[in-house]
């Protein structure tokens, strides 16, 4: 039995515009680390949500309900052998994420309504999935891709983030389809800043990153990309008339 990764974070998010980006972007990379892993992957990141036939995760968010969580699995790389299965726990700020990977050949299972396939590797975090999807049900509803470039710094794990060029597709949902229709879900030149650290965030930093037009938002990626598929589904009916 693989063990579950779980990790908690604070979470703030602004949406910033490409020049404020580049300034920023200068900034930290005089000052902080690059992640390893963003390198590597190119930062390339796409995700697959899942969520229940009354859109449980999608009204929550609107709704501002502060205790809350999504279902997600996510990949780096579309020839990748295996994918991570996220919960994504939400407490107001706090975010705690409880991870655990499977196999490619699981993922195409999943997205096809096997859930049993998670019982096989007897892991808490799939065996919690596996309940929670048996019980609502949940389905796939939305593909999020995206780039992200990112910073570290290791006292008390700041992260830094800027993820650009987000698109998203809720009418094919094979999260390794190389040729999957992706529409832009953000306006030209603008980006979405994330910034996660544990228990505080160094002075320091905060003053690195303090820029007067960064106005928190409570951005949801996959939020964006819902409302982008319902708003095509009202565009296409008032078209038929």
């Amino acid at each position: 039995m693989d063990s579950p990764l779980i990790v908690r974070r604070n979470e703030l998010k602004y949406y910033i515009n490409y020049a404020d980006y580049r300034i920023l972007y200068e900034r930290l990379n005089h000052l902080l680390k690059q992640d390893e892993h963003a390198v590597r992957t190119k930062g390339y990141i796409r995700s697959l949500y899942f969520d229940t036939i009354y859109d449980k995760a999608f009204w929550e968010k609107h709704a501002g309900i502060l205790n809350r969580k999504k279902y997600r699995i996510r990949i780096y790389d579309l020839d990748t052998d295996k994918a991570k299965f996220e919960i994504k726990n939400k407490f107001n700020n706090l975010i705690l994420k409880e991870t655990a990977f499977i196999n490619r050949e699981d993922v195409t299972e999943v997205q096809n309504g096997n859930f049993e396939v998670l019982l096989k590797y007897n892991n808490p975090v799939l065996n919690k999935v596996y309940c929670e999807f048996k019980k609502e049900p949940y389905h796939p509803v939305v593909v999020i891709d995206y780039t992200r470039e990112a910073f570290m710094f290791p006292f008390n794990d700041v992260r830094i983030t800027f993820d650009k060029n987000v698109k998203a597709s809720s009418e094919h949902l094979d999260i390794f389809n190389k040729n999957l229709l992706l529409k832009p879900m953000l306006k030209e030149g603008v980006l979405i800043l994330e910034i996660k650290y544990d228990n505080f965030m160094p002075l320091w930093i905060k003053k690195i990153i303090q820029i007067p037009r960064f106005e928190r938002s409570a951005i949801s990626k996959y939020c964006i990309g819902r409302m982008a598929a319902q708003f095509n589904f009202l565009n296409s009916l008032g078209n038929r008339h």
